[in-house]
């Protein structure tokens, strides 16, 4: 199921979490880590691998919010700030 993601409203983490931790087998609970943050789900087939939101306004507020926001994280695993990508259409000629 592919997620529906807005990346106007929001700023997506996709967090790595090692085999060991609890959040596997609880992984919505990573919302309750920073007031802030919302469980979006898993990323693909990728178990270990969940995505959390933050919106905007609360991303953008100041670089000691989004550090404060990201330690929460870190701590847990590894974090990796979602970049939206421009898709490129394919010419039928190209293959």
């Amino acid at each position: 199921m592919a997620l529906n993601l807005n990346y106007a409203a929001n700023t997506y983490l996709a967090v790595t979490l090692p085999a060991a931790s609890s959040y596997m087998q609880a992984p919505a609970s990573l919302g309750l880590i920073h007031p802030a943050v919302a469980h979006v789900g898993q990323v693909g087939a990728m178990a270990d691998v969940q995505l959390v939101s933050v919106p905007k306004q609360q991303w953008e507020i100041s670089e000691s919010a989004r550090a404060e926001i990201l330690a929460a994280f870190k701590a847990i695993g590894r974090v990796d700030v979602q970049v939206p990508k421009q898709r490129a259409k394919r010419g039928g000629d190209e293959l």
